[in-house]
């Protein structure tokens, strides 16, 4: 039994390990399904609008939700991280009803707001007509996904809340 432990107990230390390499070197999971799962490389890079972007959403009681509800399983870190696309800057003009988001005029593909998540529990839109994103404020989707947790549940977020651009490496979808 001792010598179970022990092999489980360097298992852990080995993947922690491997984990924390690969964070360092650039190299983050996607867990949820809002895009592919698997690897992707990330960078420093400024992000522009349509990137591939991970997030880390600012403390709120929708992310409080979200974490309760086990949505924000996308990295094997304390910190919850979210892998979305850019689409929508500063300037921008959104809109966010039951019929999907809008920006600049244009829907956005999957975007419809769903009434409850796939466990049956509730689901509120953030609403939005015609409001226009102010500096240092996004706007984060998933085109994938008409599943994805983005925001149409918690609106437009902080620019700096974007931690680096992502590039897929190795999906399992």
């Amino acid at each position: 039994m001792e010598r179970l432990t022990r092999s489980l107990a360097i298992g852990l230390l080995v993947a922690l390990a491997l984990e924390c390499l690969g964070v360092a070197s650039g190299l983050r999971f996607n867990g949820t399904k809002s895009f592919p799962e698997g690897f992707y490389l990330v960078t420093g890079k400024d992000a522009k609008k349509g990137d591939l972007v991970f997030v880390s959403l600012p403390s709120s009681p929708v992310l409080d939700m979200a974490k309760e509800r086990g949505y924000l399983n996308v990295a094997y870190s304390p910190t919850p991280h979210l892998l979305k696309r850019l689409a929508g800057v500063s300037g921008d003009r959104v809109t966010i009803n039951e019929t999907g988001v809008e920006v600049n005029g244009i829907r956005l593909a999957n975007s419809v707001p769903l009434i409850c998540d796939g466990a049956g529990r509730p689901l509120q839109p953030f609403l939005l007509a015609q409001y226009v994103l102010g500096p240092g404020e996004d706007l984060v989707m998933s085109e994938y996904s008409p599943d994805s947790f983005d925001s149409r549940y918690f609106g437009p977020i902080p620019a700096s809340t974007i931690e680096s651009v992502a590039t897929p490496l190795l999906r399992f979808q």
